[in-house]
């Protein structure tokens, strides 16, 4: 039997080759060029060309450009824009070895993301199951949580009344004493509620079921979009991005690829701006305050230069700003830490249960490099070829991104197979996640906080919330058929 299944793996593997021969080709160029070039622009050049060729095929010629692969390797270039300008015009000073190592560990990260990609796309077939009774349930169960979209937006303003806007009901400042006084679960717990009732995930269903039933938004929709961007305003910023993809997905069957990808680049633009805002009006006790603080930055950028109306890319500099570092001293201070893996995988054990857990290796970076900013309880977000890198270097970014694609790949198959508006809710509640993972320090801990704690735990929640309501109904909506 193990015979039989070897041969068709090795069927399938031959297939993936000779379907994608062009892409094997460039892999074997491009590896070869790594070990005979040492000049780090060509490593960039081939960044760029590598990136613009990997959205074309991803997205299917830009027609899904909001495709989960698409958005994950542009979320890995998306936050090596800020220091690689910053590097071209030497205010950002290395050597040229740590250049050529620097550009050509992201030449390999997306080589590998690729390569896990393709083999769970061409080796496991997956996504031709359709109309399974997983998609089934799911999708019935969206749209009685739909049929209960009042009741659920009641309970989203009662949680706002007692939790508040901001992020853990508090404001910036206190929210970093908060979180090194408090375990990674007890904080988790204390949040559960506003998560599984946030205005996000409620107006998401609101919104889809609006366009997917009736082609058009309803007054309630436009309700809950509010209280989003009072969320956001409050402190909530990335789900600006969770947002704009929810409606952009959304009228995407009403819009031409044109216009569609017009309305990216103009939502691309405008997080960052508004991110900008938002960064400057966190520092307020309040939402009030907050908000006085988002209207007194919106009159000002009329006075603003370029460089200041992108503050909001400064968010971007950091977790690269931990990946040169990383660079330019591991392996030369510091040792490959061939570990990385072990400890990520004992982030599993609660705090509570394991006291002499290993950091999370945002912390281990800010306690190693910036010990002060350690002491007074700062962080700094890391990113996800640094750990790679930590890891092992080179191969050990290959290993890191392949493990990610394969991840992403499986995902994007079980989304398919889901379809209809369930599918198209879970994709856009998860985008968030994507733009966690360019910022990952761990396979491991991703999928337990970004993948369980913070996608599937308060969905399922939600989900289950729906059908003890729907039990209590007299007219209830059969979901069992």
């Amino acid at each position: 039997m193990s015979l039989i299944k070897y041969k068709i793996f090795l069927q399938n593997f031959l297939i993936l080759v000779k379907r994608n021969g062009w892409f094997c080709i460039c892999i074997v160029i491009s590896l070869l060029f790594s070990v005979l070039s040492k000049n780090w622009y060509f490593w960039l050049i081939f960044e760029l060309i590598s990136f613009f060729i990997l959205i074309f095929y991803f997205s299917k010629g830009f027609k899904n450009p909001l495709n989960i692969h698409s958005a994950a390797i542009s979320f890995i270039i998306l936050y090596s824009i800020p220091s690689t300008i910053l590097i071209l015009q030497n205010k950002i000073l290395l050597k040229n070895n740590e250049l050529l190592t620097l550009f050509s560990v992201i030449g390999i990260g997306l080589i590998s993301y690729t390569l896990g990609v393709l083999f769970v796309k061409k080796l496991f077939f997956f996504e031709k199951k359709k109309n399974t009774l997983l998609s089934k349930k799911l999708n019935k169960i969206f749209w009685l949580s739909y049929q209960y979209r009042y009741i659920l937006t009641v309970i989203v303003c009662i949680v706002l009344v007692f939790w508040g806007f901001m992020p853990r009901g508090m404001s910036y400042k206190e929210s970093v004493i908060y979180r090194m006084q408090t375990t990674g679960m007890v904080q988790y717990f204390k949040i559960l509620i506003p998560v599984i009732f946030s205005a996000l995930m409620i107006a998401m269903i609101s919104i889809i079921g609006d366009l997917k039933k009736h082609k058009k938004l309803s007054l309630l929709s436009y309700i809950l979009i509010l209280l989003v961007i009072l969320c956001i305003i409050g402190g909530h910023r990335i789900w600006i991005i969770a947002l704009f993809t929810c409606l952009i997905l959304s009228f995407k069957p009403y819009l031409k690829r044109k216009h569609l990808l017009l309305i990216i680049l103009l939502a691309f633009f405008s997080t960052f701006l508004i991110s900008g805002a938002i960064r400057y009006a966190r520092s307020g006790e309040s939402l009030t305050e907050n908000v006085k603080k988002f209207y007194e930055y919106s009159l000002e950028t009329k006075n603003m230069n370029f460089e200041k109306l992108m503050w909001g890319w400064s968010s971007l500099n950091s977790p690269f700003s931990t990946f040169i570092t990383i660079i330019k001293n591991i392996p030369q201070n510091i040792n490959f830490d061939y570990s990385a893996y072990i400890k990520d995988f004992s982030l599993l054990i609660p705090k509570t249960i394991y006291s002499k857990r290993p950091l999370p290796y945002n912390q281990w970076y800010v306690k190693t490099f910036e010990p002060e900013i350690f002491q007074i309880g700062g962080g700094k977000t890391f990113y996800v070829l640094g750990f790679g890198y930590l890891f092992a270097g080179h191969i050990g970014v290959l290993i890191h991104l392949f493990l990610f694609g394969a991840l992403f790949e499986w995902l994007r198959k079980f989304f398919k197979m889901i379809n209809g508006a369930a599918g198209l809710f879970l994709y856009s509640y998860f985008f968030i996640q994507l733009v966690k993972f360019a910022v990952s320090a761990g396979f491991i801990v991703f999928i337990k906080t970004s993948l369980f704690l913070d996608f599937f735990i308060p969905i399922i929640l939600l989900f289950i919330f729906t059908l003890v309501i729907n039990s209590l109904n007299l007219k209830k909506f059969n979901i069992l058929k």
